[in-house]
Parts: structure tokens; sequence; C-alpha cells
């Protein structure tokens, strides 16, 4: 199975700094294939014979041991990203404005009555929609500019959302 995995918070304003190059060296040491790394975002791409659970778990814990980071790791099939490209409810904006336009996971669905509450914050210029464990976010001010940070929406919806990627 080919997976993606996604970390939170690698190499950002100089912190929790994770090579690239030894990232995909310590990778050497665990059941995945193929392993490649991209940019210096801390995504992973790799392919493995192990369910989602046991490469997040591996990944974390290679983590923890090799450079004394904590950070949250979701793993998605590669096929499930790319479903999840399609489906893609802002695809107008996202042809014009693409810059603007992210989509991240969620560590578990958020609680509707959660999801409806943060909706109140959608306009017109910063919208997003929420399915299941995805979010799709049109940040028509800039990314530096907006208060709708992965943080924001972690603390606002109870989850946490390891990486937000650009489309």
């Amino acid at each position: 199975m080919r997976y993606v995995a996604l970390l939170r918070g690698v190499n950002v304003s100089g912190k929790n700094k994770l090579p690239m190059a030894l990232l995909r060296e310590a990778l050497k040491a665990t059941p995945f294939c193929d392993a490649t790394t991209y940019i210096q975002s801390g995504n992973i791409v790799f392919n493995a014979d192990l369910d989602i659970t046991t490469c997040e778990q591996i990944i974390a814990d290679l983590l923890k041991a090799e450079f004394d980071l904590n950070v949250p790791v979701i793993v998605r099939e590669q096929s499930a990203i790319k479903d999840i490209l399609k489906v893609n409810p802002f695809e107008t904006r996202t042809i014009e404005n693409s810059k603007f336009m992210s989509f991240g996971f969620f560590d578990k669905i958020p609680v509707t009555e959660k999801i409806d509450e943060v909706m109140s914050f959608s306009t017109e210029i910063e919208t997003f929609k929420i399915v299941d464990d995805v979010m799709y976010f049109y940040c028509g001010v800039g990314f530096g500019k907006t208060k709708m940070t992965n943080a924001w929406f972690e603390k606002k919806l109870g989850v946490t959302s390891p990486h937000q990627s650009f489309l």
C-alpha cells in the first residue's frame, strides 16, 4: 500500500528542525519501502504492508527516538488523498486562486456542535468546509494574515490537525 504521512509543526519558524536527508536515512530502519520526503514540510510518501495506525506509531516512535520530536503524525492512503482532492468544494476558487486554498486532516471527526459553532466564523473571503476528518479552507486574506490557523481550528474543534496542504 502507498501511504502519505503528514507531520505537524516541523521546520516551522526555526522550531522542531528535522532535516529531510536525516529523516530519509532514519526511515531505512523501518519496515517502509521507497520512502521519500517532500521539500522541508515533513511529508513522507512510502510503501508498507501495515495498517495506518501501525505506520503512525512507527513514525512517531522514530521521531521521538532519533530526533527527540514529539509531533502529531497522520497517515493516509495515497489514493484517499487523490479522492479528497477530487471532491474539493471550492474547486472553482482554486482554479483562479490556488495559493489561497488548502486542505487538512484532523486526528478524529469533530463533534457536530463544535463544527456548527466554528462555521459562524466563515465569511466569503475566509470560508471552510469540514467533511468527516478533512477540512477544506479557502483563505482569501492569505495564510500569513489569517487568525484561522491550525492551532485556532484545533482549539475550537477539540482535534489535532497535523498539517494543511496547499492545493
